[in-house]
């Protein structure tokens, strides 16, 4: 049985890049989402948060969803069930130091001796950020804990030098929709 599930998401416009807009935007397209979808509007929706900081709509406990930024991409995903999403623009980082907090041991070496190691580092960070996003443990869970056969996930397809994926109990059908987000 799937799921289905919806992606709002944007580009932010090149003047508000690295201005950290990403988390006010996640929320107008979460505003969008909710009125489209459901004809709720966000400003009449209380939220409160779980035990490590996941928000939720305190009214609507059958409308879940996630937001997530980075680069010049911000999405969120509105669905029926917990669900959790993580897009990341790849930059260089310190990969082995990385890899040795976020993946069992004996992958260290596997991912580092990749042909396409980059790709392979960043499939595992946005896996793994949305797995922590869908149970709402946050950076609580060891990373390297997290089981890879637990729930349904997939790998979102992104444009070269993003990596996305998103996580839920069942799998999901996926609808996409755009949206451009004016700001003040």
């Amino acid at each position: 049985m799937s799921v289905k599930a919806v992606i709002y998401f944007t580009e932010v416009p090149e003047k508000y890049l690295h201005k950290n807009m990403g988390h006010m935007i996640g929320e107008k397209l979460l505003a969008t989402g909710l009125y489209k979808e459901y004809g709720l509007k966000l400003a009449f929706e209380p939220r409160a948060a779980g035990e490590h900081g996941k928000p939720f709509l305190t009214l609507q406990p059958k409308i879940h969803y996630n937001i997530s930024h980075s680069g010049k991409y911000v999405m969120c995903i509105i669905a029926g069930e917990e669900v959790g999403i993580d897009v990341q623009e790849h930059k260089k980082v310190n990969y082995e130091r990385m890899l040795n907090r976020m993946v069992p041991a004996d992958m260290v070496r596997e991912i580092l001796e990749s042909d396409q190691m980059e790709k392979a580092f960043f499939v595992q960070w946005v896996l793994r950020e949305a797995y922590i996003k869908w149970t709402g443990e946050g950076l609580s869970k060891d990373l390297r804990k997290i089981p890879m056969d637990k729930g349904s996930y997939m790998m979102l397809e992104m444009e070269e030098g993003y990596s996305g994926a998103v996580w839920s109990r069942d799998p999901l059908e996926l609808r996409w929709v755009h949206e451009e987000i004016q700001l003040p």
